[in-house]
C-alpha cells in the first residue's frame, strides 16, 4: 500500500466530494477513509470478489461495465487502495465505499 501521505493528499482531497452523501456522513466516511489508510477500499473489493465468486455480486459491482470491474480487480491484486477510490468515483459508486467506512470502520459506541 501507499504511504498515508501519499493517499490522503493526492487522493482524498483531491476528490470532489459527492453530492448524493449528506454533508455529515460524508464527513465521518472522510475521517474513516483517512484514518483507516486504504483498509476500507481493500475489504470493500475482497467483499465485492468473495459474492462474485458465490455468484451473489453486489448491485453496484455488477452495474459496472466488464473493463472497470478488471481494472478494480487489478487494484485489488495490487494492493492499491487509491486507485479503486479512485475508479469507485469515476463510476458514480464513491458513497458506497462511504458507507462501507461507516458501517464496517466506525467504532464502536462505548468500545475504548
Amino acid at each position: 500500500m501507499q504511504p498515508l501521505s501519499y493517499y490522503y493528499v493526492n487522493v482524498l482531497e483531491a476528490m470532489e466530494k459527492p453530492c448524493d452523501v449528506p454533508a455529515a456522513e460524508r464527513q465521518e466516511g472522510f475521517d474513516l477513509l483517512y484514518q483507516q489508510g486504504g483498509r476500507v477500499e481493500i475489504d470493500l473489493m475482497q467483499q465485492a470478489e468473495q459474492a462474485l465468486a458465490k455468484g451473489a455480486p453486489f448491485h453496484w459491482h455488477e452495474a459496472i461495465d466488464a473493463e472497470q470491474q478488471q481494472k478494480l480487480r487489478r487494484a485489488l491484486e495490487d494492493q492499491d487502495p487509491a486507485k479503486i477510490h479512485k475508479l469507485l468515483h469515476r463510476n458514480g459508486y464513491a458513497s458506497v465505499l462511504y458507507h462501507h467506512a461507516r458501517t464496517h470502520f466506525s467504532p464502536v459506541p462505548g468500545a475504548a
